[in-house]
């Protein structure tokens, strides 16, 4: 019977993994040799390190997988050697990501930080991520523009930028990959000749790798008169952060973008789907058969009498699903008297997505701000007819 060990942080793994074969857990970030003994395929976290010395003296692992988007923690090169195969929940979080910098975007304009129904939004790196948040600020009617120099490279037909263009933009938000050499390496991707480039007009958003901006020559522009707004998720050294970059940011959270429970959840979905896959077994559980349901909110068409949203309604609608102040306001004080990074990211709150929100319709809705609504995510309660084309 094939073993399947996972690490017990990933949300469901025995609920769904059972039934697949023999099947165990391991400690979060304490994988040992004696875990491994007739494990033939492994699914784990960012927390553990997948290379030559946690998988040392073992030879009947054929399947290595993470419950993440990132592969960071992989030894790749080693995997490739031992000829095990490996693959990642690439995707399972970009939603989760998006909304959190729409959350963001919306309090920055609430707070007169940006113009955001004026504004244009330059996304760099065009993959879940970016590609995920074009989606819903197009639902928002926001413009934006997309920067992915290996993907405009292997043909990618939108229309992408150059990264110059990108930072003329009222908004910069940066969702790429952390890589540390080659020609479109990531690593200090923003340093100081683009950091000084940049105005107090502007919001710079970084939601992927802290190692993206060169953080010393980030402290050094925000400490200036004219600095740009600065919202971050992710920081160098994590999670020994360097705490004096707090104060500087007009938002901050602790690498907890992706952390919705939709986004932890469909990574063990996409894992479980590899391995039913692999054993040529039947994908029999969803997403929706862990997911609790969300009562239904309740709106008055009345109060949306336009054919568009606006972004005060879209503020009215979303924030109350996530409010990315929150978080901010926690991980402020809980930071003041200790570093808790690690332990903040670990017993995040519940956070639920817009797809688990269902709309109750009180009154005519016009048509074009229903397709709105349902492009950015919602669900409308069964039997709604409450829709008018104008």
């Amino acid at each position: 019977m094939t073993k399947i060990l996972y690490e017990d942080s990933i949300p469901k793994a025995q609920e769904y993994f059972d039934g697949l074969g023999d099947v165990a857990s391991f400690p979060s970030g304490n994988l040992a040799p004696h875990h491994l003994d007739n494990v033939s395929m492994l699914v784990v976290r960012s927390t553990t390190k997948i290379n030559q010395a946690t998988l040392a003296g073992n030879h009947r692992i054929a399947f290595v997988t993470t419950a993440t988007a990132g592969t960071n923690h992989f030894d790749k090169a080693f995997l490739a050697q031992a000829g095990i195969a490996w693959n990642s929940a690439a995707g399972c979080n970009a939603r989760s990501v998006a909304e959190w910098v729409i959350s963001a975007l919306l309090v920055a304009d609430e707070q007169n930080r940006i113009d955001l129904a004026n504004a244009t939004v330059g996304i760099v790196g065009a993959g879940n991520v970016g590609s995920m948040l074009a989606a819903l600020l197009t639902a928002m009617n926001i413009r934006y523009k997309l920067c992915d120099p290996p993907l405009q490279k292997q043909g990618d037909q939108r229309a992408l930028v150059a990264l110059d263009e990108i930072l003329t933009c009222d908004v910069i938000s940066l969702h790429v990959p952390f890589t540390a050499a080659g020609v479109d390496a990531t690593a200090n991707l923003l340093s100081s000749d683009e950091l000084n480039s940049l105005s107090q007009h502007q919001l710079l958003i970084n939601a992927c790798r802290g190692e993206v901006i060169d953080e010393p020559a980030l402290r050094q522009r925000m400490q200036q008169p004219d600095a740009p707004t600065l919202v971050l998720d992710v920081f160098d050294d994590e999670p020994d952060i360097d705490m004096s970059l707090l104060p500087l940011c007009f938002l901050a959270t602790p690498h907890i973008a992706g952390h919705s429970v939709e986004g932890k959840l469909r990574g063990t979905q996409l894992v479980y789907e590899q391995v039913c896959s692999l054993l040529g077994q039947p994908v029999q559980k969803q997403l929706e058969d862990f997911l609790s349901t969300v009562s239904p909110m309740t709106v008055d068409a009345e109060e949306l009498t336009s054919d568009t949203l606006s972004i005060a309604q879209w503020r009215a609608l979303l924030l109350p699903i996530y409010d990315i102040r929150e978080d901010d306001k926690h991980f402020r004080q809980s930071m003041a008297q200790s570093n808790q990074f690690a332990a903040l990211r670990k017993a995040y709150r519940v956070r639920r997505e817009i797809s688990s929100c269902t709309l109750s319709i009180r009154g005519k809705l016009h048509k074009n701000v229903q397709m709105q609504l349902k492009a950015i995510g919602f669900k409308f309660e069964s039997g709604c007819n409450n829709i008018h084309s104008g």
